[in-house]
């Protein structure tokens, strides 16, 4: 068995897959790995990459856009590893990043789920990890709303942006744009919930690991470069119909599902 399974899902997203797959290429180290690129129907010269430049690299062609999470447990179907690192193709793992996840995860069983330290492309901290969202939370950081308590400590408190980000905590949940899971944790979830089509699927796996007694860990001894803009992702974003169904899919699902469950 591989130690690890690095998976990939991407649309139309030829050159950062390039650099994601470089950047994976060059910090392998010596891990027994294998990686595999699921292609949600590009037609963007994103399978001819991969043939020409990319021989050992496993493909998935699907014919077309299946989402992520359906993506995604295509390649848990496939993979050889103890563990599989789900990569987002915007994402740059640096230098000893990949060893020191699956490390981690030796030396700390009872980790189902972790995540390294994410930052953005100049180097500064990206804040990647949340406690699970109330409607409220979902409210005010994706609309307008947010701009007017930019100071308030309930906000504070859900961006976790007052934690310096230094030392190795049990979270919640942390953005599905880097995310090592344990094989067996995944066989015992079902791996990701194919209702969500793009957005919320992170989240999802890490609450439903957690109302087993899973343990979800952000680990920043790892650090991974994640492109992501800057300005806030707004509800009204091109995507607005598949955002609103995955936040309803949370909330009736998980959120609410949870408290009808408890009472």
């Amino acid at each position: 068995m591989r130690d690890l399974t690095i998976g990939l899902v991407t649309w139309k997203a030829r050159d950062l897959l390039q650099q994601c797959l470089d950047a994976i290429e060059a910090n392998l180290d010596n891990l027994r790995a294998e990686v595999w690129v699921v292609d949600n129907a590009s037609q963007d010269g994103t399978l001819e990459l991969l043939r020409e430049r990319y021989p050992t690299v496993s493909v998935v062609q699907n014919p077309r856009n299946r989402g992520v999470a359906p993506a995604r447990n295509q390649i848990i179907e496939r993979a050889q590893g103890r563990y599989l690192l789900f990569l987002d193709v915007d994402t740059r793992v640096l230098p000893g990043a990949l060893t020191t996840l699956v490390q981690f995860m030796d030396e700390h069983p009872e980790v189902a789920i972790g995540g390294p330290k994410l930052l953005y492309g100049d180097g500064s901290l990206q804040l990647s990890c949340r406690p699970f969202p109330s409607p409220l939370h979902i409210l005010v950081e994706g609309t307008f709303l947010r701009d007017y308590f930019p100071q308030s400590r309930w906000v504070k408190e859900y961006t976790m942006e007052e934690w310096d980000h230094a030392e190795t905590r049990e979270v919640d949940w942390m953005y599905g744009a880097c995310l090592i899971v344990r094989r067996q944790a995944l066989e015992k979830l079902g791996g990701f919930d194919e209702g969500f089509f793009y957005l919320y699927e992170d989240i999802d796996l890490c609450f439903r690991a957690k109302r087993l007694g899973m343990k979800v860990c952000y680990i920043p001894q790892a650090q991974v470069i994640h492109f992501l803009e800057r300005e806030r992702k707004s509800v009204f974003h091109p995507r607005i119909f598949t955002h609103i169904r995955s936040i309803l899919r949370y909330l009736i699902k998980d959120y609410y599902g949870n408290l009808w469950s408890t009472r």
